[in-house]
């Protein structure tokens, strides 16, 4: 079910805007004449008109409440709660029916009377991810949250001349605000494209806890008329409670350590199961400008074997899509070769109880196995992804835990979600952010920016085996005294093909979509 069906239903056609209007825009002579500004001026405009960064960080949470109104002549309420500088949760009742959305800061859901609650994913779960720093966020802090923006030329809102902000996080979501040229406020926020597309237009600003408040919100969800709210009041909260911003479904019958123990130890499983096929990586590396748009894009294609001791070769044979000439595909199978010998040399080492520098950079790896350990998970609810029931938990780093390796170093700098199998209790997805910068060697070689995000997938094949499907990951990184790059990393796992000792490969075939 898409999102906007899942949080205003169909029965919503032909909601009225109220105040607001669906404002025409478009570029204009007029508009030209409006002298350009950079995003960073832009955002510093609206920022002095909301009242000043200092009136705005002191405003802290807030609570809009008002009517919500619908063309049908169905009048409800809404409450807007929100917190600097991520999180949101909207709250629509109409007679029984009551829809929220909500976003932790991590995470983003939804719920309705009649669909239940879920917790969203991919593009729709990033794009409201986005929309909460921009409302609850006021737009501070941009570069702290991984945020890159850049302005796009003047243009018309409502025949006034407004300036265009283009907002794309490390996950490459993407937003475009219109400030009005005269006053400096955000007039309309555009997030997202197809199913995740949202748009909101704000007027009616007014004095509220130090700030200015928008009294009046419309908001369109993908192939849904627009949503008219007017608030009634703006009460500032001097701290929402720890779960406020939670998805309201935990299940306190779950069992989640005896759940997560066994999970462990399926994950282990995994783990070695991997290592006795071989299958095909499709790595798709795409460097970013500071502005969020991408530069440079370089897809790799890999074979990838199992070797003694865990360790995996990864041959090249296709660049671009197109497979490796001739010299360079014998370049590739001598260091192929050369890789597998020094490997053997190791594992013999290993075996002699020599110590080997690659055993340092092993301890480095990152395993669910060691995530499970390092994290805590809490809020477990029950929900369904690709058409299989799971358990859903969001997690943060373990109080007190003491990291034995770099691996648990950068696990406990993590928060995010993750959806487990519940008939073969199997990890099936996870989303994590950093929190914080990570530095490598004290930042002396590289810092990982506050941030940078990752998703991993496992999926069920026609044989019931698990197996990794994908990887995705979007970060900041500085190397050095270097300049630093955003780069977004995606992995594609299929063909996988059982690798006996005899080298005989039996074909299990690729990953099916979920069953």
């Amino acid at each position: 079910m898409d999102f906007s069906t899942l949080l205003f239903g169909r029965r919503l056609a032909g909601l009225l805007i109220g105040g607001c209007g669906l404002l025409g825009f478009a570029a204009s002579a007029s508009a030209q004449s409006v002298k350009p500004l950079s995003a960073p001026k832009v955002i510093a405009r609206h920022v002095a008109a909301l009242g000043g960064e200092k009136a705005v960080r002191a405003a802290g949470s807030v609570t809009l409440r008002g009517a919500a109104q619908a063309a049908t002549g169905e009048t409800g309420s809404f409450t807007l709660d929100r917190a600097f500088p991520n999180q949101m949760r909207l709250e629509l009742t109409f007679d029984a029916d009551r829809r929220q959305l909500g976003v932790t800061g991590s995470s983003a859901w939804a719920q309705t009377t009649r669909a239940g609650a879920s917790t969203l994913v991919d593009e729709v779960g990033r794009q409201r991810l986005l929309e909460a720093w921009i409302l609850a966020g006021h737009l501070l802090d941009g570069k702290a949250q991984g945020i890159a923006t850049r302005s796009l030329p003047v243009t018309k809102l409502d025949g006034k001349p407004c300036y265009r902000v283009v907002f794309t996080s490390r996950e490459r979501a993407a937003a475009t605000g219109y400030f009005a040229a005269d006053t400096g406020l955000l007039a309309r926020l555009e997030s997202g494209e197809g199913a995740s597309r949202h748009v909101f237009q704000f007027a009616d600003y007014r004095p509220a806890n130090g700030i200015r408040e928008p009294f009046e919100i419309t908001l369109e969800a993908a192939g849904e008329p627009a949503l008219a709210l007017k608030a009634q009041e703006a009460l500032r909260v001097n701290a929402f409670a720890a779960s406020h911003f939670d998805i309201p479904t935990g299940d306190l019958s779950l069992d989640l350590s005896a759940l997560l123990t066994r999970i462990a130890t399926n994950q282990r499983a995994v783990d070695e199961r991997v290592t006795q096929y071989t299958y095909t990586l499709v790595e798709t590396v795409r460097r970013l400008d500071g502005d969020g748009r991408v530069t440079e894009t370089e897809i790799k294609t890999y074979e990838v074997y199992p070797l003694t001791g865990g360790v995996r070769a990864r041959k090249l044979v296709a660049v671009d899509g197109k497979p490796l000439s001739a010299s360079a595909a014998e370049k590739e199978q001598r260091r192929v070769e050369k890789f597998i010998e020094d490997n053997e040399a190791r594992q013999q080492k290993r075996a002699a109880g020599k110590a080997d520098a690659n055993d340092e950079a092993q301890k480095r790896r990152l395993t669910i196995s060691q995530f499970l350990r390092v994290c805590e998970f809490y809020n477990p609810r029950r929900e369904t992804l690709r058409e299989r029931p799971v358990i859903v938990c969001d997690f943060r780093p373990r109080p007190g835990y003491k990291p034995t390796s770099d691996a648990e170093k950068i696990l406990q700098k993590l928060v995010g979600t993750i959806w487990l199998d519940a008939k073969d209790e199997e990890v099936a997805r996870l989303e994590g952010r950093f929190a914080s910068d990570f530095k490598v060697g004290g930042g002396l070689l590289a810092s990982l920016k506050r941030g940078a995000a990752f998703v991993f997938e496992q999926t069920r094949n026609a044989e019931g085996v698990w197996l990794p499907l994908r990887e995705d990951f979007n970060a900041g990184i500085k190397v050095l005294l270097l300049a630093g790059v955003n780069i977004s990393v995606e992995n594609r796992y299929g063909d996988y093909r059982k690798f006996s000792a005899e080298t005989k490969e039996e074909t299990t075939g690729d990953p099916p979509a979920e069953p």
